[in-house]
C-alpha cells in the first residue's frame, strides 16, 4: 500500500494524519463490514437467477438499476437496525441463525431477478457456503498481537467445514452448476492447509480473506458495478485499519510465516 510508503509508522507524517483516524467512529466501519456481507449474499441471489435466466450474459451494466439500488439500501438498513446478529456462545445457534438468515437474503436476491422452482433447493447449498465462511471469521483472529487458535481449538471446527465444502462442491458438479463447483472447489484446498499443515495465522489470514473473494469475483462477472463497489470499500477499510491500529487489513497479502508465533498442539 502506497501509504506505508509515504506514511510510515514512525513519521511525524504518520501521526498527524492518524490522529484524524483516531476520531472517527470504529463502529461505522464494523457496520461497513457487515452491510458488505448482507449486500454479498443477496447480490449471490440475484447473480444466480441471473446466469439461469438469462442464457449466461455477462458484465451486465443495465442490473445496476434503481430496484436494485433500492433493494440494496432497503436490505442494508432493516437487516443492520432491526436483525439482531447472533453472538451466542453456541457454534450450532449461530450456525442455524446465520443460515436462516443467509436463506431469506439470498432468496431475497434471486426475487428481484426471477426465482424458478429448483432455486429453492439449490440456496441451500449456496447459504451454506457463506455459513461456512462465517464460523471461519467468528474464530479469534487479531494480527496486531498475532492472537490466533491453537490446532487443537479450531480443528473439529475447520473439518466440519472442510466436510460441509465438499457436500457442497459435489452437489454443484453433481447438479452441473458452474458457479457452486468451481468456487467451492477453489476454497477446499485452504481448509486442507490449515488442518495438515503445522498452525500459523497466515492460513486463517487466507481463508477469511479467500472465503469472501472467491464468491465476489463471481458476483463480478454478472454485475461489473459490484466489483467497484468491493475495492472502494476494501480500501476505505485498509486506510482506516492502518491510520488506526498501523496493520494494513484486509489485504491479500499475509505475515511473514518467519516472524509469527506458532501454536502447534
Amino acid at each position: 500500500m502506497l501509504a506505508e510508503r509515504y506514511f510510515p509508522l514512525e513519521s511525524k507524517r504518520y501521526r498527524s494524519i492518524s490522529r484524524v483516524f483516531n476520531r472517527l467512529n470504529p463502529s461505522f466501519f464494523a457496520g461497513l463490514v457487515l452491510l458488505y456481507s448482507i449486500w454479498t449474499i443477496f447480490l449471490s441471489g440475484s447473480s444466480v437467477s441471473f446466469r439461469v435466466l438469462t442464457d449466461n450474459d455477462y458484465w451486465d451494466w443495465s442490473s445496476f438499476n434503481i430496484i436494485t439500488i433500492f433493494s440494496l439500501i432497503l436490505i442494508g438498513f432493516v437487516e443492520i437496525k432491526y436483525l439482531k446478529q447472533s453472538n451466542d456462545s453456541s457454534l450450532l445457534k449461530s450456525f442455524v441463525f446465520n443460515f436462516l438468515n443467509g436463506y431469506v437474503l439470498f432468496l431475497l436476491g434471486m426475487s428481484i431477478v426471477g426465482i424458478t422452482k429448483p432455486a429453492f433447493f439449490d440456496a441451500i447449498f449456496y447459504v451454506l457456503y457463506f455459513s461456512t465462511v462465517h464460523i471461519v471469521w467468528s474464530l479469534p483472529l487479531n494480527i496486531e498481537k498475532e492472537l490466533f487458535p491453537k490446532k487443537s481449538q479450531s480443528i473439529k471446527t475447520l473439518l466440519i467445514c472442510l466436510v460441509l465444502m465438499v457436500v457442497i462442491s459435489i452437489y454443484g458438479f453433481w447438479s452441473s452448476d458452474p458457479y457452486l463447483s468451481t468456487a467451492s472447489g477453489l476454497y477446499i484446498p485452504f481448509y486442507l492447509v490449515a488442518i495438515l499443515f503445522p498452525n500459523a495465522i497466515r492460513h486463517y489470514q487466507r481463508l477469511r480473506i479467500f472465503g469472501v473473494a472467491i464468491p465476489v469475483f463471481f458476483i463480478g462477472v454478472h454485475f461489473p458495478w459490484f466489483l467497484i463497489i468491493s475495492i472502494l470499500i476494501f480500501w476505505i477499510l485498509r486506510y482506516f485499519h492502518y491510520f488506526n491500529t498501523g496493520i494494513v487489513i484486509p489485504s491479500f497479502k499475509v505475515i511473514d510465516p518467519s516472524i509469527q508465533k506458532k501454536k502447534n498442539e
